[in-house]
């Protein structure tokens, strides 16, 4: 059954698609994406509701993501802590999302564009014991901006060409996978520059001789 044939009933349509998104949170395998990028061109022929189907991508979205997060935070750390390996997986974990701070936002909200990405950055929050409530808040923007992203991708090629549906959509996917990638080198160049920075001034710090006291000038006694 495809999106497509679902037009009829919208409701239905708007279904699938929060379904789909929301079970490619947890098995990427599955076509979430090309599923919101077709909703997209769907919409601009006027089968859709653009609105709707922005609705529809990123409540599975962030259903999807706090699944991941939920699960990654009470069920895999009891199961990791039982092995060696195990263990130090979440104190890598750990450390890596204490490296992370501030920039932890930029972190999730980047990852919902790049493949796989949203996936790994749930389950590292999960792990790394993220409050809930602030990765909620973060991931329901990154969830909100990749929908309009995806549906909006769709939606510009099906308003700007005359090719078939499948064309279109493949069309839209293309774009929306190298910007993800583009988006995901350029997070990652960021932050290696500024741990390197980071460094850089941590080692200027270290290596810099120390200031001479003030020697005092010995007083004359009249």
């Amino acid at each position: 059954m495809d999106l497509l044939s679902l037009v009829t009933v919208p409701v239905a349509a708007y279904l699938l698609i929060a379904a789909f998104v929301a079970i490619d949170a947890m098995i990427p395998a599955l076509p979430g994406e090309v599923l919101v990028v077709s909703a997209g061109a769907l919409a601009a022929a006027g089968h859709l509701d653009v609105v709707w189907a922005v609705v529809a991508a990123t409540a599975g979205a962030i259903g999807g993501d706090l699944a991941v997060y939920g699960l990654s935070r009470r069920a895999l750390p009891g199961a990791l802590s039982r092995t060696r390996f195990g263990r130090r997986v979440v104190a890598g974990i750990g450390r890596a999302h204490d490296r992370l701070g501030s920039t932890s936002a930029v972190a999730i909200i980047a990852a919902r564009f790049v493949p796989l990405g949203r996936t790994a950055v749930a389950a590292a929050a999960g792990i790394a014991g993220l409050r809930p409530r602030r990765f909620a808040v973060f991931a329901l923007t990154g969830c909100l901006l990749w929908a309009g992203w995806t549906v909006g991708l769709g939606y510009v090629t099906g308003s700007v060409t005359d090719a078939p549906l499948w064309l279109q959509v493949a069309i839209g996917t293309a774009i929306g996978v190298l910007v993800g990638v583009w988006a995901g080198a350029a997070h990652t160049v960021m932050r290696t520059r500024r741990r390197m920075s980071e460094r850089a001034r941590s080692a200027a710090v270290e290596n810099a001789p120390d200031e001479p006291s003030p020697s005092r000038t010995p007083e004359l006694v009249c």
